[in-house]
């Protein structure tokens, strides 16, 4: 119970638990959505192209399930941030996305909001090797 108290407290006063730097926003809805919106913004891509270029530019630290980019693409969707097309729409074979102009402001927005956090991310990460590695 104290760790919990300790936690919302160190939330309260604007720093990071450990916690929310490792399993925080990185795992959250948000990640994913903004990666997605960013990929799409250099070109049309599908679903398994998404997630293998995740896995690339990560290099392979974030992985990510079809069971999670492909529920997430319909959500895009029906939201307006990105609209699909069937490459071959009588057999249904690959859906490619783009992304929309409304997409647009949204990733613009997610980008602004989760740049402060990956910088924790990344402090946090320097100062763990440093104490380890020295």
């Amino acid at each position: 119970m104290r760790q919990v108290e300790d936690r919302a407290v160190d939330r309260r006063a604007g720093r990071a638990t450990p916690r929310d730097v490792f399993l925080g926003e990185v795992r959250s809805r948000d990640v994913f959505p903004v990666l997605i919106l960013h990929l799409l913004q250099r070109k049309p891509e599908y679903g398994n192209s998404i997630i293998g270029r995740i896995r690339e530019m990560t290099a392979g630290v974030m992985s990510v399930s079809p069971n999670t980019v492909y529920p997430l693409l319909r959500r895009l969707e029906e939201k307006g941030y990105v609209k699909g097309e069937w490459e071959r729409p009588d057999t249904r074979s690959r859906r490619f996305y783009i992304i929309t102009s409304e997409g647009e402001e949204k990733y613009t927005e997610m980008k602004g909001r989760f740049e402060a956090h990956l910088v924790r991310v990344r402090e946090a990460i320097e100062a763990l090797h440093e104490e380890l590695y020295g």
